[in-house]
């Protein structure tokens, strides 16, 4: 018997109602919050042309997160995009290689010159081991065999997404294939911005484990040595590094795995060692050769959804005292019903192509009149 037409009426409107979005419009912790917009960085550049590095999480991605996300930022900036050909490794490198994006966005006021580092095809091979679990087939686990038995939905789509294709990456980067991680990462960086000297400012995006990643990376290139040409790279791009954009921060997280068993009483947050970006940004702190430019002043904006339970906010007075003035965001990238449950897939993994925070990042706070 087929229910009645207003009881399915009903049953539409009361999910309505449970459905919420409690961080529509973004909430700032910090209660000075203001910081610019792409639009406004490459308004004041050089040449009116500043440069843009993109780095993805954990999950898989592939070259499509690229181009999603800059149409979403570029559709904020009233912009054109401009593809270039992608950039997949060079001998001698081994494969699998990091796959860089360039995209170009011109805007009326100049042009953002993207570069996106596509490094989840790094960690496919390993996660393709754990296919025969997926209760329903991801792309990369396509022909493998039917998971033959019986699993609550919702369970079924925590354990093919977190467990089977997402937190696999964060333990190969932990595990014995980090240094192989970093050294792909460490040539990719050396790829996009080896040639790169014009005095354009950059700005990083990054997401979720490809923050540490990018950070663990650079921070290694500063210390092959003064005559390193990596060294040289890594410094002058950590100090010409003007606006840093974190979303689905696991830095607090992941920094567990970096650090010996605590022989006292548990360490307060203020009071754990520094991770890599604090390391960088003391470095930056450092007065620079006569033959190089002093850093930039730097900015760092952290998105995050309190029902995402991969991410953390980070606390401003880690960052602060190595010399960065740090603003957290809060937002809703997916609806929470009835206060209860929240897509934990959309959760971590949207943040980027949320139209609120696509609005933060190219216009800024307050919102920059360069923006229509």
């Amino acid at each position: 018997m087929r229910p009645a037409p207003y009881l399915l009426a009903l049953l539409l409107l009361a999910l309505l109602a449970g459905c919420s979005l409690p961080y529509r419009p973004p909430q700032f912790i910090e209660t000075d919050t203001k910081f610019p917009g792409l639009i406004d960085f490459v308004a004041q550049a050089p040449d009116r042309k500043a440069d843009v590095l993109l780095v993805h999480g954990m999950c898989t991605h592939d070259a499509r997160w690229a181009t999603d996300t800059v149409a979403t930022l570029a559709k904020q900036l009233a912009a054109n995009v401009q593809a270039r050909p992608s950039v997949r490794g060079t001998a001698p490198e081994i494969a699998p290689y990091i796959e860089i994006v360039p995209l170009d966005v011109v805007t009326p006021q100049g042009t953002l010159r993207f570069q996106s580092l596509i490094w989840s095809p790094l960690t496919t091979p390993v996660k393709q081991q754990l296919c025969y679990d997926q209760t329903h087939k991801s792309p990369i686990c396509t022909g493998a065999p039917p998971f033959p038995y019986t699993r609550a939905k919702f369970n079924g789509k925590v354990k093919d997404w977190l467990l089977d294709d997402c937190l696999p990456d964060a333990l190969a980067y932990q595990g014995v294939a980090r240094d192989q991680i970093q050294l792909r990462m460490r040539n990719a960086i050396l790829r996009t911005m080896g040639d790169r000297d014009d005095g354009a400012p950059l700005v990083v995006i990054s997401e979720s484990l490809g923050s540490k990643i990018l950070f663990d990376t650079l921070l290694r290139m500063t210390q092959e040595g003064p005559e390193s040409r990596a060294a040289q790279v890594a410094e002058r791009e950590v100090r010409r590094m003007a606006w840093l954009i974190m979303a689905a921060n696991q830095i607090p997280l992941l920094q567990v795995a970096d650090q010996p068993l605590a022989t006292q009483a548990p360490l307060a947050a203020q009071a754990a060692p520094p991770d890599s970006l604090q390391q960088l940004l003391q470095m930056r702190r450092m007065p620079a050769p006569a033959s190089r430019r002093a850093a930039t002043p730097l900015t760092l904006v952290a998105f995050s959804d309190p029902s995402d339970v991969l991410t953390y906010t980070l606390p401003p007075e880690r960052y602060r005292e190595a010399g960065a003035v740090v603003y957290n965001v809060l937002v809703s990238t997916a609806p929470t019903y009835f206060g209860f449950i929240q897509d934990p897939v959309r959760a971590h993994e949207d943040y980027l192509v949320n139209p609120d925070v696509g609005s933060l990042i190219a216009c800024g706070v307050p919102r920059s009149d360069k923006c229509k």
